[in-house]
């Protein structure tokens, strides 16, 4: 009965150093395989997501980058563990992104995990036709909370110090973050665009 204690105890503690992490470090090696370096020609890139998925890295620095390339960028924070509708139904981001695609939108659908096996699921049963982008592990390190305050902070230097890290979007236009928030419909996005 003791060594049962003792190995649920040990099990649990095991699995609470995990809780919080971005699940870099608990990647098969295969999946490694399917991790890219960043760049800028897959903001404009359609893929197809069913039959092999790639993970590109990403940072702010490169966000940055990207602002000054593009009229309009709309960085969206995904978390493919999360199973709310907006989280599970990607397909509604693609069609508003394809919508405003003519008007000279980008969207960079970024997962906030390494969750290599439920960003596939989700991608295999949605039409999702976009690159999906990870936050860069060796830029953020393997914490969600640290690593979510680190791009929030570096994207909008007047969010620095508050607790609004639930903040999912992020929209530039000529360069310029004009808005850190949540676009849930294409009224916010026609707002916004027409600034």
């Amino acid at each position: 009965m003791k060594i049962l204690k003792i190995t649920a105890i040990a099990l649990l503690l095991s699995s609470c150093i995990m809780i919080n992490e971005n699940s870099f470090r608990g990647l098969p090696k295969k999946a490694m395989n399917y991790i890219k370096p960043f760049d800028t020609t897959l903001v404009s890139a359609k893929v197809n997501n069913h039959d092999t998925l790639y993970l590109y890295e990403i940072n702010s620095d490169d966000i940055k980058v990207l602002a000054q390339k593009e009229k309009y960028l709309w960085v969206h924070l995904w978390r493919p563990f999360c199973g709310a509708e907006i989280c599970q139904n990607v397909d509604y981001f693609n069609d508003l992104a394809n919508k405003y695609q003519r008007k000279g939108l980008k969207l960079l659908f970024i997962s906030e995990t390494y969750d290599f096996n439920d960003i596939m699921k989700t991608m295999k049963h949605s039409w999702f036709d976009r690159p999906v982008f990870v936050l860069q592990d060796s830029y953020y390190g393997h914490k969600l909370r640290k690593n979510r305050i680190k791009l929030m902070e570096s994207l909008n230097p007047e969010l620095k110090g508050t607790t609004k890290i639930g903040l999912d979007d992020y929209f530039y236009k000529d360069n310029n973050l004009i808005y850190s928030g949540h676009i849930v419909d294409e009224k916010v996005l026609d707002s916004l665009m027409s600034i």
